[in-house]
């Protein structure tokens, strides 16, 4: 076999071993860098760690991500925010409902003395209606205050009698009599055309005493059948009132229905706004 020529061998060694040096020059350079990198970091490292020992603050490392402790921080702000938020919001229906029951409360304080105006007025007419004239001879020292109400052929008092001398006693503020006097009546005389008339102004004693059941009962029997008389309008709106006071609002509703339907047309304008008031208070629908 024929032998290459000497310098065709030496051009080959030759390179051979440039490409050598060439790599070990390339991986010396990516040694280079890192170390470089390398010493980089140590000096930032030792940087802080001075900057710590000059400061006397302790060196903290802080991992790559998000701090969980910052995390955990916010998720508990985050809870205390939505919790806020909440009690705003019942602190804000817990004040509408008590401006309600203010409302209502006041409401039902003024219709109590517009009733007490009521009856004073009524006690005011009917003692100008009993007055004796101006010309009338004195009531002789010896004479009682008042007279009895007339009574029968046996002595016992009259149906009519009963019935003025119950209402003289409403009129006159004593609630409690007056109550007595009208369930007397009415246990004697249940079956009068004035028994109706009677059963409301019971009512009208126990109303304006607060005992509202015992009005809605009274009332209720007085507006059997829905009689066409005067004071049935008003009736009907105490019943209304007697009944929301005992929290039936529903049927404090109906009752204003029923009076919309009979009463409203020919109510006095007094107690067409009594229903209103009621009505709004009950929160029945328009």
């Amino acid at each position: 076999m024929t032998r290459p020529p000497f310098r065709y061998a030496v051009a080959a060694l030759s390179g051979v071993a440039l490409a050598a040096l060439a790599s070990g020059a390339f991986a010396q350079t990516d040694q280079d860098r890192r170390l470089d990198r390398l010493d980089k970091q140590m000096r930032e490292i030792r940087a802080i760690v001075l900057q710590g020992r000059d400061t006397g603050q302790p060196v903290v490392v802080k991992p790559e991500g998000p701090d969980p402790a910052v995390e955990a921080l916010q998720t508990k702000l985050d809870q205390q925010d939505q919790t806020i938020r909440t009690l705003s919001g019942q602190v804000e229906v817990l004040g509408h409902d008590l401006e309600e029951a203010r409302r209502q409360n006041a409401a039902a304080h003024d219709a109590e003395t517009e009733l007490r105006g009521e009856v004073k007025a009524l006690a005011d007419q009917m003692n100008r209606t009993q007055a004796p004239p101006p010309d009338a001879q004195a009531t002789p020292p010896n004479a009682p205050d008042q007279a009895p109400p007339p009574a029968d052929a046996t002595g016992a008092p009259t149906e009519a009698s009963a019935f003025k001398a119950a209402k003289v006693k409403l009129a006159s503020g004593d609630y409690p009599s007056a109550g007595d006097a009208f369930t007397a009546y009415l246990q004697q005389y249940g079956a009068s055309p004035h028994a109706k008339e009677a059963y409301y102004l019971l009512g009208e004693s126990y109303y304006v005493r607060s005992l509202y059941g015992d009005a809605t009962t009274a009332y209720a029997r007085a507006l059997k059948d829905w009689p066409k008389t005067p004071w049935a309008p008003d009736a009907t709106v105490k019943l209304s009132r007697a009944l929301s006071s005992t929290n039936r609002p529903d049927q404090a509703c109906a009752a204003l229905g029923e009076f919309d339907k009979r009463y409203a047309a020919t109510a006095p304008k007094a107690v067409k706004t009594r229903a209103a008031t009621t009505a709004a208070a009950a929160k029945c629908a328009g």
